[in-house]
């Protein structure tokens, strides 16, 4: 991933409840195996290595942020598991299928996720952080991209 979609990421994280957060996971993670599918095929292993890394560390935050208190979670952990596996598999065998079998896991879970996002209505779990606003004017000659952050006195820990 680029820059430019690692920043996007950021700006969503600073912003999202709990559900969000899961759903940004998963986004994150099909971006990165998509990005090393395209690697691998290009034939540029290190990158590839970079982003199913990215990946699976990704994963594996899922996997510890279970709570095994509920039935699904266990089943959820099996599939992280796999999906894990796969991508391990698919860097050292060099196949890109094992890559679709990983990202096919996450798109059918996904939907469920971002439903449940859609009725959590909780605050942002990072408080007190800066609002970013973002916008486009017109110039003269030119169309320009405007991001603003606002910083306030109230920014920072609070003791």
């Amino acid at each position: 991933m680029d820059k430019e979609v690692l920043n996007a990421y950021a700006a969503r994280v600073a912003q999202a409840n709990r559900s969000e957060l899961v759903i940004i996971m998963y986004e994150a993670i099909l971006d990165s195996v998509e990005e090393g599918r395209k690697c691998l095929e290009a034939d540029e292993i290190e990158v590839c290595r970079r982003e199913i890394g990215r990946a699976r560390g990704l994963l594996t935050e899922l996997m510890g942020s279970l709570d095994f208190s509920y039935e699904i979670s266990h089943y959820l952990r099996r599939l992280y598991v796999y999906a894990y596996q796969e991508l391990c598999q698919g860097v050292a065998l060099r196949e890109s299928e094992r890559f679709d079998h990983a990202a096919n896991i996450m798109k059918k879970l996904l939907p469920a996720f971002q439903r449940v996002a859609d009725q959590d209505h909780s605050q942002a779990v990072m408080q007190n952080t800066q609002p970013i606003y973002a916008g486009l004017t017109y110039g003269r000659t030119s169309l320009n991209e405007n991001i603003g952050v606002d910083v306030s006195a109230n920014r920072g820990f609070q003791a």
